[in-house]
């Protein structure tokens, strides 16, 4: 009994104090989750026989393994903190939320700039991915045109650009 209360206290323990952390972490998830959704829906709304416009199951194991790993991160950070920096200022922990919040910022943008029309979000569509094909489960390429963007311009490295 006394092994099993000492293994769930330092599990509770582990867990405590991650808790204020992970709260933004979990709702920047969340506006993660929205943004693709609202993407679906104007993949949907521009290809209605290639998109259900629906949220899958299966991105829900993304989704899981996404929060799991997050706040594994932030569990490490905190020993990281307390066992080889010697330092209770929580650095390392808020280097590991600053590290997540900026990937889960960058595919919000990535959601929001991917098919749209927006002048702003054509420009961010210049360094940032196109996550349509996603929704649409085949690449870009196989649905547009001749003249539609994307297939019709040379590539970087050709002789013509001297």
């Amino acid at each position: 009994m006394q092994w099993l209360s000492s293994i769930i206290a330092g599990l509770l323990l582990a867990v405590e104090t991650s808790v204020d952390f992970f709260v933004p972490c979990f709702i920047a998830v969340i506006l993660d989750v929205l943004s693709a959704f609202f993407l679906g829906r104007r993949v949907h709304a521009k290809y209605p026989d290639k998109s259900d416009g629906k949220f899958k199951s299966e991105y829900k194991w993304r989704i899981l393994a996404t929060m799991i790993i997050a706040w594994l991160c932030i569990i490490l950070a905190s020993y990281v903190d307390i066992n080889v920096r010697h330092s209770d200022d929580g650095l390392a922990v808020r280097f590991a939320v600053a590290v997540f919040l900026f990937y889960e910022l960058w595919s919000c943008l990535e959601n929001w700039s991917s098919e749209n029309d927006k002048p702003i979000a054509k420009a961010m569509q210049r360094i940032m991915v196109n996550k349509a094909e996603r929704h649409l489960n085949v690449p870009l390429s196989d649905i547009l045109m001749p003249g539609d963007k994307g297939t019709s311009e040379q590539p970087l490295n050709s002789k013509e650009d001297g």
